[in-house]
């Protein structure tokens, strides 16, 4: 079993003595580990038993290649600010992921916590259920995109039928592979499915190579927006579109919590960092612009472009490369937000909901939001998007750097506030952003650059909350991690749920007279009923 480094805590002096004894073990409890099968842990630490192989949690994350999205914004990107300038953003965008996710990476690894437990320190526990829903939202709407994306392409062969029919037909043929956890089969069915994408990718490039041949006309392009236009040089205005993601960090502590620490160099080079998001980015980005600018080089960039140009080239068998990759990213939008909304309900009201029953619930909501126009609000979504999740990993980032490194992540729903000022820096970052973006009172400079400018404002104002901010008074109570040998080794029994946890997460219970160990999903359940 992997031993853990402690970490001094802050309130060390403000511990009393020890009120009650622990009921401790040094094995999981086997109904823990029945309920988190398919829970994931998601309003808890992942223990050390529980990570997984390098490659069971690489394929699980990969699932995120094979999105539709990720060829169109770059075919989007080419479109607006030409070819050229597209890769330039993509290639800047690979670094920039690569080295923030190395930090996300490794303080999610180190921690075993998800991105909404990480966020409590510095957004406090109802700021950080802001988090989740903020995920669990985002997350379902690429479900809805990337559902409506393969009922667009089906429907290219029923001309007659309504477009809901498809809309219903996918949802319930994807219900039973949405099931599956990180623990479960979801790194086998997108280890299957991932040869098959990229093979898939590589015969429409070379198809439509053949079938459209336009030499270098499509690395020519010089986009729709003249350069006498562009507030700034196009690639830096690419680059804002490529912000608008950083949602992606978020999904890297989600996943990353299930890494085992002597992978941690693994995972922050090829799960999560360079290799992937040269993957992600730089390869499905440069595939989208070949294949829009080759197969419909007339029409502006619309988000069924990359639709039309692979059935276009390759007939059916692009519509089966459509179904596998649709396939492939579902898995990973259905259970971002399957365990979010999970978080969030624990927050809200104490209660677990199994997440079965919140897949199918999702399944109804994708359903009907699909019977919207899903694509006519790409965009505006896409700006308020960009505007909370750059604040937001400022503000975490920054944390980091300034608390020097994961040792002194404290997360514990008890020692942490409903809300900080850490969450008043970010909603105002945010704020600016969205603003910047819908105002038409606003420099076109300004607007240009919204995601950067709330980057700016969301570290300067968390650094100077951070050192000015009065701090939270520590708890009068002794600290369970500093009553064990080791709080990676050992687990102790919640005196709630009577269920064994690491003993990293638990707490005593200031609800209770005797002070008994209570376990973090229990402690948020009494804060959501005394609301204190």
């Amino acid at each position: 079993m992997t031993t853990f480094p402690r970490e001094p805590l802050a309130d060390a002096t403000a511990r009393g003595p020890v009120p009650w004894s622990l009921d401790l073990s040094t094995t999981d409890d086997p109904q823990v580990v029945a309920d988190q099968l398919h829970d994931d842990y998601s309003n808890h630490v992942v223990p050390p038993s529980m990570r997984l192989g390098r490659w069971q949690l690489t394929m699980s994350f990969w699932s995120l290649l094979s999105a539709m999205v990720w060829l169109f914004y770059g075919a989007l990107a080419a479109s607006l600010f030409g070819t050229v300038n597209a890769i330039i953003a993509i290639v800047a965008t690979v670094i920039v992921y690569s080295l923030l996710n190395e930090i996300f990476a490794r303080w999610a690894i180190r921690t075993g916590l998800n991105a909404t437990l990480i966020s409590r320190q510095t957004f406090g526990v109802l700021g950080a259920t802001f988090v989740a829903l903020l995920l669990a939202a985002n997350t379902t709407y690429y479900a809805v995109f990337e559902s409506s994306t393969l009922a667009v392409a089906l429907a290219h062969y029923t001309p007659d039928w309504p477009i809901a029919v498809w809309y219903a037909i996918v949802c319930l043929c994807m219900l039973p592979l949405m099931l599956g956890g990180v623990q479960t089969f979801m790194a086998k069915l997108n280890g299957a499915l991932l040869p098959v994408y990229y093979v898939g990718l590589v015969a429409a490039v070379i198809v439509t190579a053949i079938r459209f041949p336009v030499g270098s006309a499509w690395l020519d392009f010089d986009g729709v927006v003249p350069a006498s236009e562009r507030a700034y040089p196009g690639w830096l205005l690419a680059s804002m579109l490529f912000m608008g993601i950083f949602m992606n960090m978020a999904m890297t502590m989600d996943f990353g919590r299930f890494g085992r620490v002597p992978d941690t160099g693994f995972h922050t080079k090829v799960t999560f960092g360079w290799v992937f998001n040269t993957l992600l980015f730089l390869v499905n980005g440069v595939a989208g612009i070949f294949l829009v600018r080759s197969v419909i080089p007339d029409e502006p960039a619309a988000e069924t472009g990359v639709v039309t140009a692979l059935i276009t080239s390759m007939g059916v068998f692009g519509l089966l490369f459509i179904v596998i990759s649709q396939t492939r990213i579902n898995s990973l939008n259905y259970y971002e937000s399957s365990t979010n909304f999970s978080r969030v309900i624990t927050s809200l009201t104490g209660r677990r909901v199994p997440r079965l029953v919140l897949v199918v619930g999702l399944t109804i909501l994708v359903f009907v939001l699909m019977l919207t126009d899903v694509f006519s609000y790409l965009d505006r979504m896409l700006g308020w998007q960009a505007g909370l999740f750059v604040g937001w990993m400022a503000i975490l980032a920054t944390h980091f750097v300034l608390t020097r490194g994961w040792r002194a992540t404290e997360f514990r729903a008890q020692r942490m506030p409903r809300l900080s000022w850490g969450f008043a820096a970010w909603m105002v970052s945010a704020g600016v952003a969205i603003w910047l973006e819908e105002s038409a009172h606003v420099p076109d400079r300004l607007a240009a650059i919204a995601p950067l400018v709330a980057l700016v404002i969301a570290v300067v104002l968390y650094t100077a909350v951070f050192y000015r901010a009065p701090r939270r008074t520590p708890l009068a109570v002794s600290d369970v991690r500093d009553e064990v040998a080791d709080p990676w080794a050992e687990y102790v029994r919640c005196t709630v749920c009577e269920k064994s946890y690491i003993a990293y997460e638990m707490d005593r219970n200031l609800h209770a007279d005797d002070q008994g160990a209570i376990c973090d999903a229990c402690a948020i359940g009494n804060r959501a009923r005394h609301f204190d």
